[in-house]
């Protein structure tokens, strides 16, 4: 009876401890949208969401496993529980049918921004001079509600941002939107400062961004310690601080 008993207990213990690694095991899909995300390689991932990210985790004794994936297929495997966590969100009701966004956002202002070409007469000045042009859009990405909903608008699905900057470059669209501050970064990484620029319509209303957790991974069960945490980085400045050494380094526009 010791016998069995004490290999019950043991068999327990492993389970316990099994489960305990899984735990601490975060997937978290990141695509390339800079100074956010910035990948270089799988070896190579960092950011200004990649150090609120660990940040965050670290508060409850987790670490962040990244893995590249785009963007759109990232927000799959959330739906399937593959992952667990993502960052840089805006809350839609077709997202929060499989993911939970945590509270507060840790964002509540994120500029919308176009580009076009400096040689071509493309005016942009208010949100109905969109619908004139060809709009380079990043593939599974929300940008405010108006636009995402608006579907009078000529939308060119790209894969990614650099991908529309290139089709901009070229003529295949007449415009691009993008988050102004990754907009920014990447006009001047990608040398297109002397051919491209910032029209005068920016969407700088505010605009909330979230974390969010799969509903079907195990890290649900811990979303109220990660609100909790959250709620600490944000009240304290932590956050912010976060973004603005960052944004610091590249003079690039909040």
């Amino acid at each position: 009876m010791k016998q069995l008993l004490t290999i019950i207990l043991t068999i327990l213990l492993l389970i316990a401890t099994a489960a305990s690694s899984l735990a601490q095991k975060v997937i978290v899909p990141v695509s390339h949208y800079p100074p956010w995300r910035i990948v270089n390689n799988s070896n190579d991932i960092n950011g200004i969401n990649i150090d609120i990210t660990n940040a965050l985790l670290q508060k409850l004794d987790l670490e962040a496993t990244y893995i590249i994936r785009p963007w759109k297929r990232a927000q799959r495997m959330m739906k399937k529980g593959t992952a667990d966590l993502m960052s840089g969100l805006l809350k839609h009701e077709d997202r929060e049918q499989y993911m939970v966004f945590l509270e507060p956002p840790y964002k509540t202002h994120s500029s919308k921004a176009f580009y076009v070409l400096k040689d071509r007469s493309i005016k942009l000045t208010s949100y109905d001079d969109l619908y004139k042009y060809r709009i380079g859009v990043t593939l599974g990405t929300k940008f405010f509600p108006k636009f995402d909903h608006d579907n009078a608008l000529k939308k060119d699905m790209g894969k990614d941002a650099t991908n529309n900057f290139r089709k901009l470059e070229v003529g295949r669209i007449d415009t691009l939107i993008l988050t102004e501050t990754v907009g920014d970064y990447l006009r001047y990484k990608l040398g297109y400062q002397d051919t491209v620029e910032k029209a005068d319509y920016v969407y700088r209303k505010p605009l909330a961004v979230y974390f969010a957790v799969s509903k079907r991974s195990p890290l649900a069960q811990r979303v109220p310690e990660l609100n909790a945490a959250l709620k600490t980085m944000v009240e304290t400045g932590e956050v912010q601080d976060i973004i603005d050494r960052f944004l610091a380094k590249y003079q690039t526009v909040q």
